[in-house]
């Protein structure tokens, strides 16, 4: 489903308890609210595990980062969000607000030379900075 004159295109893949929420381009203050609906419809059946696949956002403010943390509180026994392979600057915002804390990271878009989990950064040996 796209929304805001393509500036975000959401899609919502539900299979054996997980929904996996599909964001592509851009999340912030304008495409925030459709956000917003399109994670009332993925958390309307209470699954157990929710994926954000952020591998197609290339811009996220503080915001929407806070709302996808916030999904956590739709998730039994203290379960936390997946941020499925976001690119470096979308991972950026997660560190910087500290909202890392609150889900897990999956490894970085294909390509990429670094893979890091949640707030566990190392780098391996030789890698390009």
């Amino acid at each position: 489903m796209t929304g805001l004159d393509s500036r975000v295109t959401i899609e919502l893949e539900a299979s054996q308890g997980t929904t996996t929420i599909v964001i592509s381009g851009e999340l912030d203050l304008a495409t925030m609210p459709f956000l917003a609906a399109q994670l009332t419809l993925a958390t309307r059946d209470s699954p157990r595990r929710l994926v954000f696949d952020l591998s197609g956002t290339h811009f996220m403010d503080c915001g929407s980062a806070r709302l996808i943390t916030a999904a956590r509180r739709w998730l039994p026994d203290g379960g936390r969000p997946v941020i499925r392979r976001p690119r470096p600057g979308v991972r950026r915002v997660f560190e910087l607000t500290g909202l890392h804390a609150h889900c897990e990271i999956e490894p970085l878009a294909v390509g990429s030379s670094r893979a890091w989990r949640c707030a566990h950064v190392r780098e391996q040996p030789g890698a390009d900075r």
